[in-house]
């Protein structure tokens, strides 16, 4: 039996195993997915104990920039996002090779949504996720228009670095309350953070309470759902992009890495759904 998985902290809430698990079923493809407890300092011992049985890793936060250091090849775009979520072992040359799919899913779950009313786009955050978000929104032709929002925008494996070697110049911003009348004349807002860190932004937007009938909005959280974020933006009358839809499609671009095969998008849809629901 094949074996892959997916790989972080928190893990235990994790969706993967249900659509990894969903797909080979469907594909009628021998592999059995898992979730492996993993902090940052541990991603060595990882990936030394997996043998020529592994196929793939899935890797979640915190663990997507510095697994690149321990790989011996790193795809284009990963290495020039910075980030990587998809490790493909390649047994009969004993090479680990790094991919990036959030790319692919969030630009993939934003496209579903249908056209973006303003050409422009704001992303909450500044690390790995965020990094994809601005590559993402390469790929949906809002490259000269996109401000990156944060706390803080320095330190190691920043977004601010991505972008410098997408040849990208975004406008810097605080993620505080002078960010809202920005949200009434931007097109897509990205959230690359985690659950609960955006929630002073939603009590902002209920306080000010903008038109946002032009916005679509992509928040990564997907439990608790809606985030505060989205209720608040939805209230306002954002379109919304469920953070599961990217979950989605970056598993299935997982999946053909995985299996060289194209798994059934709709059956992931179903399983990833009921468990959401069951939830």
């Amino acid at each position: 039996m094949k074996r892959a998985g997916v790989a972080g902290s928190p893990i235990a809430h994790s969706l993967s195993p249900v659509l990894h698990n969903a797909a080979y079923d469907s594909l009628g493809v021998d592999i059995e997915y898992g979730t492996f407890e993993t902090e940052a300092h541990e991603i060595t011992s990882l990936l030394d104990r997996l043998d020529d049985s592994w196929v793939g890793l899935s890797l979640t936060m915190p663990l997507k920039q510095v697994v690149i250091e321990h790989l011996d090849f790193v795809d284009g775009l990963a290495k020039t996002v910075g980030a990587v979520n998809t490790v493909c072992f390649q047994p009969a040359n004993n090479l680990r090779v790094g991919f990036n799919t959030d790319v692919y899913g969030i630009a993939q779950a934003v496209r579903e949504q249908g056209d973006i009313s303003v050409p422009s786009a704001i992303i909450l955050g500044a690390r790995a996720t965020a990094s994809s978000a601005l590559a993402a929104c390469v790929e949906l032709d809002l490259k000269d228009h996109i401000t990156l929002a944060a706390r803080n925008h320095g330190g190691p494996g920043s977004a601010v670095a991505a972008a410098t070697r997408m040849n990208l110049s975004p406008a810097l911003a605080k993620l505080d309350e002078r960010l809202v009348p920005a949200l009434a004349g931007t097109g897509l807002l990205i959230s690359s953070l985690p659950a609960g860190i955006a929630d002073g932004l939603a009590q902002q937007i209920d306080e000010q309470a903008p038109d946002l009938s032009r916005l679509m909005i992509l928040d990564v959280v997907y439990h608790p759902w809606p985030s505060e974020l989205v209720r608040a933006a939805q209230n306002r009358g954002a379109r919304i992009v469920p953070g599961w839809a990217m979950l989605l499609h970056q598993a299935v671009s997982q999946v053909r890495l995985f299996t060289n095969r194209t798994p059934d998008v709709e059956v992931m849809k179903g399983a990833l759904l009921s468990e959401l629901e069951r939830r």
